[in-house]
């Protein structure tokens, strides 16, 4: 009988196994990319949508200014204008993937800790914020009288759930870990520099990258982390910590205010990402596609006021189209505004029932 040879590439050294190569591979955290960017390929398709998703995707980290890379990326046209198919609205999801045995911990928060919806980041217009002028026939205000409305708020992203209503937002992120022993320990570093850091830079390197002329799309940048990991959020209730399991947490990062006006607020700007659980990213990516694709039809319908970042609305709490500046009021513009409006915040909050006995070793289970 003729035995079959096996190639000298196929043969493991060092006393390694196929099983050390199979647990290598599962602690990695290459298979969770990879399933990760085929979910996301999987949603664009559900959802009739295009997009290039990529794997490993470069960005230059604006501290050290070396190259580091992305898990997964993603550019999707989301809007195209009726003369000749040009993309002016896009969507860029930037994807870090973590995985581990011992859980992430979030510090929760009863309700967002700023009152304007700043997620997913919008790029591409004229600036974060516009100048917002009231209609000639308001009558309550005099025709040079204008304010700041963020770009967000203007176009009404709060009647979105993936904008408005993440079912919980959280302060601080750690991770468990045990070190010098069994005793379990959280670590807020290693989640800083693995995912949060990865994010922002990732976020801002594709901010400084892309196009702003007239022409160019206008974006909508959501950052999220995938883990599949435990995911146990703690918070305050009746002077004890409460733990619940969730699958969904928006956390804020803040900074200090940079370009941006702060009109003399000395609280810092906010800046947002995602951390959802592998188990519902499909479902994440369905809310996330569908509100930011129905924002993007806004923004289609106000292009070119947000593009000059200068336009004329009402008052109201809800959406309605901007128009451009009349020719005899465009001579106001240089005055600046008087002031900043946020629209209605209409966030969820977190509540637990008033009186209600949680015992603190007990970890309550929550879903969206």
């Amino acid at each position: 009988m003729e035995q079959k040879h096996t190639p000298e590439y196929a043969h493991l050294k060092a006393g390694v196994t196929g099983s050390d190569l199979l647990e290598a591979v599962r602690r990695s955290g290459y298979p969770l990319q990879a399933a990760v960017a085929d979910k996301l390929q999987q949603a664009l398709s559900e959802n009739d949508i295009w997009g290039e998703v990529q794997e490993e995707w470069a960005y230059i980290d604006r501290e050290s200014g070396q190259a580091r890379a992305l898990d997964v990326f993603a550019d999707i046209p989301l809007s195209r204008s009726a003369k000749g198919g040009e993309a002016h609205c896009r969507l860029n999801i930037l994807i870090e993937c973590k995985q581990s045995e011992l859980p992430y911990v979030f510090f929760l928060r009863k309700e967002a800790p700023q009152n304007s919806v700043a997620f997913p980041e919008i790029i591409g217009t004229a600036g974060p914020d516009m100048q917002i002028f009231a209609p000639v026939n308001d009558g309550k205000m005099p025709p040079n009288f204008s304010y700041l409305l963020s770009v967000h708020d203007a176009l009404a992203c709060h009647e979105f759930q993936v904008f408005d209503n993440p079912p919980f937002h959280a302060i601080s992120l750690t991770k468990a870990a045990r070190r010098g022993g069994s005793k379990l320990e959280l670590t807020g570093e290693d989640a800083y520099r693995s995912i949060t850091l990865p994010l922002l830079k990732s976020a801002d390197h594709l901010t400084s990258i892309a196009p702003r002329g007239d022409r160019d799309p206008i974006r909508f940048l959501a950052s999220l982390a995938v883990v599949d990991a435990p995911m146990i959020g703690t918070l305050q209730h009746d002077g004890k910590n409460v733990f619940l399991a969730v699958p969904w947490v928006r956390m804020s990062y803040l900074e200090p205010f940079n370009e941006r006006q702060s009109w003399n607020r000395t609280a810092s700007k906010v800046r947002y990402f995602d951390v959802v659980h592998s188990s519902r990213l499909s479902r994440y990516l369905d809310v996330l596609l569908k509100g930011v694709g129905a924002c993007a039809d806004r923004a289609i319908e106000n292009y070119s006021v947000l593009k000059s970042g200068v336009a004329v609305m009402g008052s109201e709490d809800e959406y309605v189209k901007m128009h451009e500046l009349e020719e005899e009021r465009r001579k106001y513009i240089t005055e600046g505004p008087m002031g900043r409006i946020f629209k209605a915040y209409g966030g969820r909050q977190l509540k637990l029932q008033e009186g209600a006995e949680i015992a603190e070793d007990v970890i309550a289970v929550l879903d969206w």
